[in-house]
């Protein structure tokens, strides 16, 4: 029940609900979130249309006894200030969790006191999924997991992945990590897994293999190598890039590099031109890139 008092004195009130666990029955009926979760406000409805709040504010929300989180008109900045009580009207708020997506909401009208906002949080990819699930021998959950990464290996934020069998779909954080849930009932197959970018059209990667009751991977394309001296020393700073390509990175502060494909990158070699900050240059030829796998490329070595 929800408490009458805290009714009087609350701006806002939440109801988070884990969906994976509700779900699956488990945790009782209005299963809560598994650990702390943080909300921000991030944009604000101006002229019919949400208007992003740059850096967000960070609402201070406690969790009363019957789980609804309240927020009593608190907010801190990013320079560490706070403010007591923010303007009327209606804002976009975003929750945020380790073990959950992001879920957000731009219809929150505030106040707001007798009618709590709902948030379904969908598992992300650190969620402790449990190690059996009701299959027999022991199996675990059926999931698939993967990563989005951009040419230097940095992880890409708001990119949706799909699959028709899967429990629920996935937007990626900028980590660019991501997880599938399947059911339990769900069958050994191929499967086609769509990823829909935010800056051009999807694309679909087909013979995806899933295994029931496995934690499933598919791996990105990429090639990584090391850059170093005759001695052993590693080079920062060298320019990698992948003839025919589009796109450079640059190798990290112990000689390391990584170069990521899109999604669909067919088996062929390629040639890599290494370039110093001084001009020298190496080509190392006919590496050859392998789908959904990670080929190191042999070290390359600068006198």
């Amino acid at each position: 029940m929800i408490d009458v008092q805290t009714l009087r004195r609350a701006q806002l009130m939440f109801d988070l609900e884990d969906v994976y666990a509700r779900d699956r029955g488990v945790r009782g009926s209005r299963p809560r979130p598994l650990a702390g979760v943080e909300f921000w406000i991030v944009g604000e409805l101006v002229d019919s249309s949400i208007q992003a709040i740059d850096p967000p504010w960070r609402m201070i929300v406690h969790c009363n006894p019957s789980g609804y989180h309240v927020f009593y008109g608190e907010v801190e900045f990013a320079d560490g200030t706070r403010r007591s009580q923010i303007v009327e009207g209606t804002y976009a708020v975003r929750v945020e969790s380790e073990f959950y997506q992001l879920a957000e909401r731009q219809d929150v009208v505030l106040p707001e006191f007798a009618t709590p906002y709902s948030f379904d949080l969908e598992p992300g990819f650190r969620y402790p999924f449990p190690r059996e699930s009701s299959l027999s021998k022991g199996r675990g959950t059926t999931l698939l997991r993967g990563g989005v990464h951009q040419r230097d290996g940095s992880g890409l934020a708001g990119v949706t992945i799909e699959v028709t069998q899967a429990s629920y779909s996935y937007s990626t954080d900028e980590s660019g990590q991501w997880v599938l849930v399947f059911p339990d009932d769900v069958t050994d197959s191929d499967l086609t897994v769509r990823f829909v970018w935010p800056d051009r059209p999807p694309t679909e990667v087909d013979g995806v293999p899933l295994i029931q009751g496995r934690d499933n991977s598919l791996m990105q394309t990429a090639l990584r190598g090391w850059v170093l001296t005759d001695t052993g020393v590693p080079i920062r700073g060298a320019t990698v890039e992948v003839l025919g390509h589009t796109g450079m990175v640059k190798s990290r502060g112990d000689g390391a590099w990584f170069f990521y494909f899109d999604a669909t990158e067919p088996e062929q070699p390629v040639d890599i031109e290494f370039v110093l900050p001084d001009g020298r240059n190496q080509i190392a030829s006919s590496i050859l890139v392998r789908p959904r796998a990670t080929v190191v490329v042999p070290t390359i070595r600068f006198s």
